[in-house]
């Protein structure tokens, strides 16, 4: 790879719009950018369905990780493609938010203004969960975007695999379609932090870590919602009980009979009183990922 050419590494995000910013810069290579003529270039009719070719033009912004590194290494495209990842699992950790899915990957050589396209990786859409999509990733987020890059970054290129699996059981757990599978990975993910022996040492290392008090569903809605009142004391053995159940192929509905912990996985609960009410194990599911993505922000 030569000197005079730059990779550029990029995916779509909903829920972050710069307004007059046209790109920011997040150091280390990254920067989001607003959608341009020259970003939208990438896109692929071959790879994309109409809706989905449209739908690229009205992304909020655009992650970009741009490599102008001289390398000879046949992997150098790889390479950006995963720290893009470990970039847009930065963002995620924060607060998470939706994605476009596809990840383009362009060359820009110095004598020319326009962008090349090399390949179009297509990953599942990332959900955020009901209640982060109430807030868009503004700038009280941005500002801790570029330090949670570095952190991220740093654990991707250790060999803690533990952590590492953390950080990838997130990602997985944010593009399965299924809540309740996306669940039962971010409490897996939790697990390769705490390695509980049970429910309750479980219960007790995610108290150690956050606070026992602290809320599940982080305050990120107020003063236009009120905060979901459950806690990290109250969700953790039910977190518990549902991921053992989704992993061992139980019933749910017998949780609530459980001869130690009973918990009715099943019953309908309510988030906060202008929502719908739920399954408590829908509610489960999306908790897990805020307090996943509030462990990660501890120990990473």
């Amino acid at each position: 790879m030569s000197s005079d050419c730059t990779i550029w590494t990029f995916t779509g995000l909903r829920e972050i719009y710069l307004r007059d910013n046209k790109e920011i810069d997040l150091g280390n290579g990254f920067s989001l950018a607003s959608p341009t003529i020259n970003i939208l270039s990438a896109r692929d009719r071959h790879y994309m369905s109409n809706e989905q070719y449209e739908d690229a033009e009205h992304c909020g912004c655009y992650l970009i990780f741009k490599s102008g590194e001289v390398s000879l290494q046949i992997d150098q495209p790889a390479i950006c493609m995963q720290e893009l990842q470990n970039g847009l699992i930065a963002l995620q950790i924060i607060k998470p938010i939706q994605t476009l899915g596809f990840i383009f990957q362009c060359e820009q050589w110095k004598d020319g203004a326009y962008l090349g396209l090399k390949t179009v990786e297509h990953r599942s859409s990332m959900d955020s969960g009901q209640w982060a999509r109430m807030r868009q990733f503004d700038s009280e987020f941005l500002s801790q975007v570029p330090s949670m890059i570095s952190r991220v970054r740093q654990v991707m290129n250790d060999t803690n695999a533990e952590r590492k699996n953390a950080i990838i059981l997130l990602q997985l757990a944010l593009e399965h379609m299924h809540p309740l599978i996306a669940g039962l990975l971010n409490v897996m993910g939790m697990e390769a932090i705490f390695d509980s022996d049970n429910r309750n040492d479980f219960k007790k290392k995610l108290c150690d870590c956050l606070g026992a008090s602290t809320r599940a569903f982080p305050n990120w809605n107020s003063p236009a919602m009120s905060q979901p009142r459950y806690t990290v004391e109250e969700l953790a053995i039910p977190l518990y009980m549902l991921r053992n159940k989704l992993a061992h192929g139980g019933d749910l509905r017998k949780a609530s009979i459980d001869k130690s912990t009973p918990v009715d996985l099943v019953k309908k609960v309510e988030l906060i009183p202008e929502l719908e009410p739920r399954a408590h194990a829908y509610l489960l599911s999306e908790a897990a990922c805020y307090l996943h993505c509030q462990v990660l922000q501890k120990v990473l």
